[in-house]
């Protein structure tokens, strides 16, 4: 049996905050004003793996109210749904995602993303893609206002 989870989030910049992305700070004059460090595509993945088992999303298991979320490390909410997942039965056999962003070079920075959703999803490095674009100037991403993150799973299980 398979199943397949789709997960998107996106979240303003603002000056002078922090950018994390895949539990990378990367170099960049704005970043995310959020409850947790605001990584969008540690967020995507958990709402991809939550849809992948059917049930719910980001908000569902990590709510912004919960006061041990506040300022947490978003890829510590990426191993604990993955710890969910395996709980369930389900083994994780691929991610595939995105980050998208007009105003800074993510490529310098995919390798270390990389590695480190693979070992949040205790996951050979080999079953993970963290890929980047600019979306050409366009829309909120591509202009900088925003950054966004879109992934995909594959679970499979006996």
């Amino acid at each position: 049996m398979r199943s397949i989870g789709l997960g998107r989030d996106i979240h303003a910049l603002y000056d002078q905050w922090p950018l994390v992305l895949g539990g990378v700070a990367i170099e960049s004059p704005k970043g995310f004003n959020t409850h947790s460090d605001g990584d969008v595509l540690s967020h995507a993945i958990v709402d991809a793996l939550a849809g992948a088992i059917a049930d719910g999303d980001l908000g569902t298991w990590f709510p912004e109210n919960d006061p041990d979320a506040e300022n947490a490390r978003s890829l510590e909410f990426v191993a604990e749904m993955m710890r969910t997942v395996r709980s369930r039965g389900w083994r994780l056999e691929h991610l595939d995602s995105f980050v998208t962003l007009g105003t800074v070079r993510l490529r310098p920075y995919l390798e270390n993303m990389r590695s480190n959703v693979a070992e949040a999803l205790d996951l050979s490095v080999e079953h993970v893609s963290v890929k980047a674009r600019s979306n050409d100037g366009l829309g909120l991403e591509g202009m900088g206002e925003a950054c966004s993150a879109q992934a995909i799973v594959l679970l499979s299980r006996d």
